[in-house]
């Protein structure tokens, strides 16, 4: 009976973190789409030539150039890029669609974080994309 008890009890402690943690994912998920809604209204109503959107992952990071159509005229992901942390390889990833950029004859677009938050990898992303002039 002692055993039982002890069981139930624990069984009903699990249960309540989990509760917790499950709480927790759909405040995260909430807010990451607010963001994301609010971040893709005020870009999409200044109506620019160029967006540069940027999906993140845990492990990795990709960012696209679309112009106005939709159209996707270059893109650069870090999974291939070596660095000896993450945030050292979004600057280089930044780099590389930078000189993708000029390339294609871009020189001014409109940063679209995607609902992330602008601190670390964002944020060195777009860094090194205004350190190699393009203007955001």
């Amino acid at each position: 009976m002692k055993n039982l008890s002890f069981i139930i009890y624990h069984l009903s402690f699990i249960a309540r973190i989990m509760l917790k943690i499950t709480k927790r994912i759909k405040e995260h998920t909430k807010n990451f789409l607010g963001r994301k809604k609010r971040v893709n209204a005020k870009i999409k109503s200044s109506y620019p030539d160029f967006r540069i959107i940027v999906d993140k992952s845990n492990k990795y990071m990709k960012a696209q150039v679309i112009d106005a159509t939709g159209k996707v005229l270059c893109h650069i992901s870090d999974k291939g890029i070596k660095g000896t942390t993450k945030t050292d390889t979004a600057q280089k990833a930044g780099e590389a669609l930078a000189v993708l950029m000029k390339k294609q004859g871009i020189a001014k677009a409109a940063f679209d974080r995607n609902g992330n938050i602008y601190h670390g990898r964002v944020k060195a992303l777009a860094d090194w994309i205004r350190t190699w002039g393009i203007a955001i």
